[in-house]
């Protein structure tokens, strides 16, 4: 079935130029007509697919039309197609809710067809836009509904307080457990180590996030991932701790299916880069990192620290020697959005991050918050864990003796050589301390506390080795070979 557009242009040859090139091609249908006011009035009798507005005429511009559109007919794909192109009027377009800027050009075979790829692309890529909202709004009702895991705990981890849930996961009355230890049924190492864990929390730091694997009493296991917050004496002392814990399982089944739309999704939109070359021809986001005053420059751990306390909007790019381009998208000061684009493809989402390390230098450009919701569909980061900073705690005192800190070098070698560019994450009582990416030498380097660590090595399919390891002296190597 043929995409109904709407053509708006108070130029007559340029609406017959419209007629000739776009109406003949049995793509399209085409309404034209030669003001916004005509505009609004077939907006109001007729349904359109597509509209595509010039900007300059002479009642309203095509930003005023492009406004009403957005406030009467919301989501309708919206295509600025003008002669006019002043980078202001480009950013105003974006701001204001475009799905295209088109410039006119000379030779109207070849802008025809640039905006006829445009209609149908926009078209398409409303239908699957429409598909992945409604697959975002299932993953956080998802969230909503589920019942989440209260309990109250010393800082030995012996149990005060508990709901029903949390005595769901051992068939038995929630009161039963008080005063049985939180995760009574882990390692002796894993509980020294969650006890550490919590014991380190101060009235600067006072949470941390953990993931847990649980097995019900009918076998079925899931992912916890359990939020704890210290509670603290005048003198700065934990005292207790409040945990809170949410079955992550159906959410992650959830998103997968949500993360196959914005797969889908990348698919229909050709300004989509697929490599390093597309990039700084097609991407509004590079037109909007052109055209916009940068707020400053920060290392990734300062950048996320300090977005965060600004509540920021915009988007964060550095680039590499190596040839690279990397893009974080805040929105409300998270990183909500990323691309990672080099010779070899492009990466959206928590893949996105998989590669990014806390040395590389960020430069922001704050933008309008629909600019940056825009640039977050398709590329949505779900999983931040790759950008926590760590909490600066100070080491904990346990039976008056001071924890040492150790500098531990990480190897990765298969077949004796080097193997540069893989993720490796360090874990201690289930907490994420550290995260980096392999230098050219196979090396990644981690300041680590005394204790027992478990490291994980993965790049952007997949996780590909785990291994655990002491850090016990001041300075160590582990070496790990992927052979």
């Amino acid at each position: 079935m043929p995409v109904s557009v709407l053509y708006v242009d108070d130029e007559l040859p340029h609406l017959m130029l419209a007629q000739e090139y776009l109406g003949a091609s049995g793509k399209v249908t085409l309404t034209c007509v030669s003001s916004g006011k005509e505009a609004i009035d077939a907006l109001r009798t007729g349904k359109f697919d597509v509209i595509v507005s010039d900007y300059l005429m002479q009642d309203m511009d095509g930003i005023q039309l492009l406004k009403y559109v957005r406030a009467n007919y919301e989501s309708t794909p919206f295509i600025l197609f003008t002669g006019k192109g002043k980078e202001d009027i480009v950013i105003s377009a974006l701001n204001s809710g475009a799905d295209y800027y088109i410039r006119k050009g000379s030779d109207p075979v070849v802008q025809f067809s640039e905006l006829e790829q445009r209609i149908l692309q926009a078209y398409e890529g409303h239908h699957v836009k429409e598909e992945l909202a409604a697959r975002e709004q299932l993953y956080h009702s998802v969230l909503t509904v589920q019942t989440e895991l209260f309990v109250d705990i010393l800082p030995d981890l012996t149990i005060i307080r508990a709901n029903d849930s949390y005595g769901a996961l051992y068939a038995m009355p929630a009161t039963d457990l008080i005063g049985k230890k939180f995760f009574h049924d882990i390692s002796d190492e894993d509980r020294a180590g969650l006890v550490e864990t919590v014991r380190s929390l101060t009235p600067e730091n006072p949470s941390t996030d953990l993931e847990t694997v649980v097995t019900y009493p009918d076998g079925k296991k899931s992912e916890i991932l359990w939020h704890i917050e210290g509670v603290f004496s005048s003198d700065g002392m934990v005292v207790s701790a409040k945990a809170t814990g949410r079955d992550t399982s159906q959410a992650e089944m959830a998103r997968e299916v949500l993360q196959q739309s914005e797969q889908k999704y990348q698919q229909t939109m050709t300004d989509v880069p697929q490599h390093i070359g597309d990039f700084d021809e097609n991407v509004p986001l590079n037109f909007i990192i052109e055209n916009t005053h940068p707020l400053g420059n920060w290392l990734l751990p300062e950048l996320v620290r300090e977005m965060k306390a600004q509540k920021a909007y915009g988007i964060a790019a550095t680039a590499g020697a190596e040839g690279f381009r990397a893009f974080l998208i805040f929105m409300k000061g998270e990183p909500e959005g990323g691309i990672y684009i080099d010779r070899s493809g492009v990466l959206y989402g928590d893949r996105s991050v998989l590669f990014l390390k806390n040395s590389q230098n960020f430069t922001f450009y704050p933008t309008e918050p629909e600019i940056a919701n825009r640039f977050v569909t398709g590329c949505r980061i779900y999983d931040k864990s790759h950008l926590r900073v760590p909490a600066s705690n100070p080491i904990p005192e346990i039976s008056s003796v001071r924890k040492g800190i150790g500098n531990i070098i990480i190897n990765l070698v298969r077949g004796g050589m080097p193997v540069a560019g893989l993720r490796v994450t360090i874990k201690s009582g289930g907490k994420i301390v550290g995260n980096d990416v392999t230098s050219q030498q196979g090396q990644t380097t981690f300041q680590l506390l005394y204790g027992q660590y478990t490291g994980v090595i993965h790049n952007e399919t997949g996780i590909l080795r785990s291994f655990s390891f002491t850090v016990d002296k001041p300075e160590l190597i582990h070496t790990v070979d992927l052979s």
